[in-house]
């Protein structure tokens, strides 16, 4: 996963800026990106490894055993905004295909993940902002992320196993070509553009389907009670709370809508498509469509570096994701032996903890190499961590184990669900792989079934087990303050009650079988907007499964609860009848209609009129608003300013923002009606001094201040933030350390968001479309909010970026006919032909 990597000082002493404290972002922003514009003056100014290239360019028997009988041979045509449609009579040639072209757009993200899953990043790219990179490979090197890899890459079945091989020599076909300067993006000439493998790409899926390398920070800077900490005093605390945010998968959720033969106005399956992910890094989609004549035709997008589909549509159904509210990760509190920290207590007996130790590269200020050695320390409870509020004492040490570690099958079901003919062999693909890591799958199909299922993969305790974490909520402080603020659950060590039970049915050691997992089918409609599987049929709500599948009848998001009114017809977007079509939903999810504003904006205004004159000019603006998030809606940022002084914590519960409780028979109701006036007004002036500060009129809109930033230029764009809930998600943080971003932005005051470059979105709306059925078969329309390339010179860099500040959908291109009619280039690539 993406970690501040810092920049070289090889050429310019002005790299170790990007170390500087970035409060205006949030921590998961802050770990998303790399090195800021000071590291690419330093990644182009590296020399290059000749030894390092000419070992990394080797190919192995076994690799070219998989290549088809005449080589590699697909097509690749590109209509108008870039997006490749490849075909090709075999997998193998098909990944060649969709390497090739996906490096074409992004090869600087691929290699940059494929260096972070080798355990590289420090050797190339130094120690990290707060010793990043060093906990990062670390991690990596300590949970032996490339042997697990190994072990999956041999679980594959022989057609799967081409597909990566496939993959990898497209991969390395355009390294081969565009190595050097020629590659015309920000990493021209980096040394750590290297030939990959596919057990390389097998690693970084391995890495992407668990959840612990996210927390390195908090893994790699764990040491026994009687050690320092050599991360300690340098940026230790940060990375620790990097990892209580990655471990929620903070920065990434989603909206989905399934709607059914009963919701549609032609009586099958709709499909909206929202997934909120981040702008900028190796955590982008990039889009495709994919085609072996008479075995896969599926279009979509999956995340850069990854083969094949993962959020698309088929002739016969479609689907998409959202990060699911499951706990893919326990928490387990260890009870030390008093005389050796090193051992702790399991029912009657002791269990030891081992403490290995790696060994890696890693380069200095000054460019020199030299073998870094650590120890990362591993319970059979897991590797052992330190967090806020939990650090390894005489007492007590604190272990995490991954649901995911042994998920081998991710690729393999994707490959599976996109070769689906309908929606009972779609969920069959589910059934046998039970693989999916850490999201929600929202699908329907063209005869008009909608259905939900929370899939992911998540460690399977007993009743007993759940009744004792339960329990521990009224008895432990840390237990429950770990599952209020962060849904994270903490269970006792010692008691063989709390240990994961296996399941003959499911592939995975110690999960939840498919058949206990949440799942429903309806004929109206399912969703989903990242919180639990309560709510996914609000006309159905479904409870009785695993806490670590999340809570039950409990208050939801302010988005949850905005995406609930919008299927419920409550602001009329389908029309007198009820029933939807594909331009209702898109109007919908355009409208950025804001809850909090509809819920909370009249008291605001009622107790503003009522206060000092000082406030008055405000309280004008506000009674203005009109409660949306779209580009020309004054006192937007005003008004956003002030539900931001906020936690995210009261926008779900009573006190501080909301007077009225959570009501589980009224879930998208409540909580409901202005709470503390007094706060509400000393936030309101906090707001207006902020907007001050910033010399910003306080009847300022979006078109104003909300941007996404692409190589320097602002392009104003819509949408609202969490607090706001708003279903189409637009967060602004500091995107500063990409490259592309082009800018640095300084916090305004205490803003939570607010900067002197505006609101620069970093994460939120991205591969974003819409599915419906006709008597030709599937009919989309769909957007890329930040656009097909990561490559500034490319003329896809930010076309689609304009068509979402317009809210212009494009029509795919699915059909045969249309993309012939569509298509502005065609390529044959052939293995035989010179690079």
């Amino acid at each position: 996963m993406p970690l501040a990597l810092a920049s070289l000082t090889r050429c310019s002493s002005s790299v170790n800026e990007n170390s500087e404290n970035r409060r205006g972002a949030s921590t998961s922003t802050r770990t998303r990106f790399f090195g800021g514009l000071v590291l690419l003056q330093a990644l182009l100014c590296a020399p290059v490894s000749l030894a390092d290239t000419a070992q990394s360019m080797a190919r192995t028997d076994s690799d070219a055993s998989l290549m088809p009988e005449g080589g590699y041979r697909v097509t690749i045509r590109k209509g108008p905004y870039g997006v490749p449609h490849i075909q090709a009579d075999d997998y193998g040639s098909l990944g060649y295909g969709e390497a090739y072209a996906a490096a074409h757009d992004h090869v600087c993200n691929m290699a940059l993940a494929l260096l972070q899953a080798r355990g590289e990043s420090a050797r190339y790219l130094g120690a990290g902002a707060n010793n990043s990179n060093i906990a990062l490979d670390a991690v990596v090197h300590g949970l032996d992320l490339r042997a697990q890899a190994e072990i999956a890459l041999a679980a594959q079945d022989a057609e799967t196993r081409r597909w990566l091989a496939g993959y990898s020599a497209g991969y390395n076909r355009y390294l081969d070509k565009h190595r050097g300067s020629r590659n015309s993006s920000w990493c021209s000439g980096a040394e750590w553009l290297r030939n990959a493998t596919p057990l390389d790409h097998m690693t970084r899926m391995v890495m992407a389907a668990q959840t612990l390398p996210r927390m390195s920070g908090a893994i790699a800077n764990v040491q026994p009670p009687t050690e320092a900490s050599e991360l300690a005093g340098n940026g230790s605390a940060a990375l620790e709370l990097a990892a209580l945010d990655a471990a929620s998968l903070e920065g990434m959720g989603s909206n989905g809508w399934a709607l059914g033969s009963e919701y549609t106005e032609n009586g099958r399956g709709m499909l909206l498509a929202n997934p909120h992910y981040p702008w900028y890094g190796e955590s982008r989609f990039w889009e495709k469509h994919l085609t072996i004549p008479g075995k896969l035709n599926i279009y979509g997008a999956h995340l850069l570096g990854s083969p094949g589909v993962s959020i698309g549509f088929n002739e016969n159904l479609g689907w998409t994701h959202t990060v699911s509210a499951s706990q893919r990760l326990v928490l387990y509190r260890l009870e030390l032996d008093p005389e050796n920290p090193m051992r702790y207590r399991y029912g009657d007996d002791w269990r030891d903890i081992e403490a290995r130790v790696v060994t890696f590269p890693l380069r200095d200020a000054n460019g020199e190499v030299t073998q870094h050695e650590h120890t990362v320390y591993v319970s059979d409870h897991g590797p052992l961590l330190s967090m806020p509020g939990m650090t390894w004492d005489g007492t007590y040490a604190y272990a995490a184990r991954d649901a995911n570690v042994g998920n081998h099958s991710l690729l393999a079901q994707w490959k599976a669900m996109g070769e689906a003919r309908s929606l009972d062999e779609f969920i069959q693909a589910h059934r046998k792989y039970n693989a999916m890591p850490w999201v929600n799958t929202i699908a329907t199909s063209a005869d008009g079934r909608a259905l939900y299922l929370d899939n992911s993969t998540v460690g399977n305790l007993s009743d007993e087990a759940q009744a004792l974490w339960k329990a521990s909520l009224t008895s432990d402080p840390l237990a429950a303050q770990l599952y209020q603020g962060r849904r994270m659950v903490l269970l006792n060590a010692r008691d063989p009650r709390n240990t994961w039970i296996d399941d003959d049915s499911a592939p995975i050691a110690g999960t939840v079988p498919f058949a206990e997992r949440p799942l429903i089918e309806r004929r109206d409609y399912v969703f989903n907007s990242n919180d639990s599987y309560w709510l996914s049929s609000p006309r159905q709500p479904t409870t009785g499964h695993s806490i670590l599948y999340g809570p039950a009848e409990s208050a939801r998001s302010l988005r949850t609860r905005m995406n609930v009114r919008m299927l419920e017809n409550d602001y009329g977007d389908a029309g007198d009848d009820g029933l939807f079509a594909i331009h209702e939903i898109q109007k919908a999810l355009f409208s950025n209609r804001g809850l909090t504003a509809e819920l909370l904006l009249p008291e605001l205004i009622t107790i503003c009129r009522a206060s000092a004159e000082d406030l008055q000019n405000a309280c004008d603006v506000l009674a203005a608003y009109d409660g949306s998030l779209n580009l020309d809606s004054p006192g937007a940022p005003l008004f956003r300013e002030w539900i931001t002084r906020y936690d995210r914590l009261d926008t779900v519960s009573t006190g501080k923002l909301f007077k009225e409780p959570f009501d589980a028979s009224q879930p998208a109701m409540t909580p409901t009606a202005l709470g503390d006036a007094e706060l509400a007004l000393q936030s309101l002036k906090d707001a207006v001094a902020v907007m001050n500060a910033a010399g910003m009129p306080l009847n300022a809109s979006l078109r104003d201040t909300q941007f996404a930033w692409r190589a320097g230029k602002a392009i104003p764009v819509h949408g609202g933030n969490g607090f706001e809930g708003v279903a189409n998600l637009q967060m602004a943080g500091n995107p500063a350390a990409s490259p592309i971003a082009g800018i640095k932005p300084a916090k305004i005051a205490d803003s939570r968001y607010l900067t002197d470059k505006g609101y620069p979105v970093v994460h939120g709306s991205s591969f974003i479309y819409t599915l419906g059925f006709d008597d030709h078969g599937p009919v989309a329309e769909a957007l890329l909010s930040y656009s097909q390339s990561g490559n500034p010179r490319s003329p896809h860099f930010r076309d689609q970026t304009a068509l979402y500040a317009k809210k212009q959908w494009r029509k795919v291109a699915f059909h045969e006919s249309d993309i012939a009619a569509t298509a502005r280039s065609i390529r044959v690539l052939r293995s035989g032909d010179s690079p």
